[in-house]
């Protein structure tokens, strides 16, 4: 694998944020993504960490940080997490999961889950690759309609 570098993201990463959020199904649009961008970097319990390969961002995921009365320490969630299609297959995510579990330590979590989608079955066994287990389903309920400024 070629050399990458972990950073976290700017608002100026919009647009390749943006690139990356339509791969893994969540178009938007880069000024809606500049101003999400800027909310994590503002947050105390968020991190949104880019991946660079060859000078140009190859995957993302985000880390959300919170108190677990279930747990002695912190839980850490991984979302958004994607590398993009060109660049699967090379080490890149592994490297990221890594780099997200490092920070999730440093934050005091003693558990780091993630949620999937059911089709994604490559993801499920990178996941599993990587050590986690699978514990149980999730379920939403929207709130509201998405805006987008």
């Amino acid at each position: 694998m070629e050399n990458v570098l972990v950073r976290e993201a700017g608002s100026e990463d919009a647009r390749d944020v943006a690139r990356l959020l339509c791969q893994l199904g969540y178009p938007a649009a880069p000024a809606a993504v500049a101003a999400r961008i800027e909310r994590h970097r503002e947050s105390r319990t968020d991190l949104l960490l880019l991946v660079e390969a060859g000078g140009r961002v190859v995957a993302l995921a985000s880390l959300h940080v919170s108190m677990a009365l279930e747990y002695e320490g912190n839980a850490g969630k991984l979302s958004a997490i994607v590398v993009d299609e060109a660049a699967r297959g090379r080490g890149i995510g592994r490297v990221l999961v890594d780099a997200v579990e490092a920070e999730a330590r440093r934050r005091g979590c003693v558990l780091l889950f993630l949620t999937t989608n059911e089709r994604r079955r490559d993801a499920h066994a990178f996941y599993r690759a990587l050590g986690f287990e699978e514990t149980g389903r999730r379920f939403a309920k929207r709130l509201s309609e998405p805006t987008e400024p």
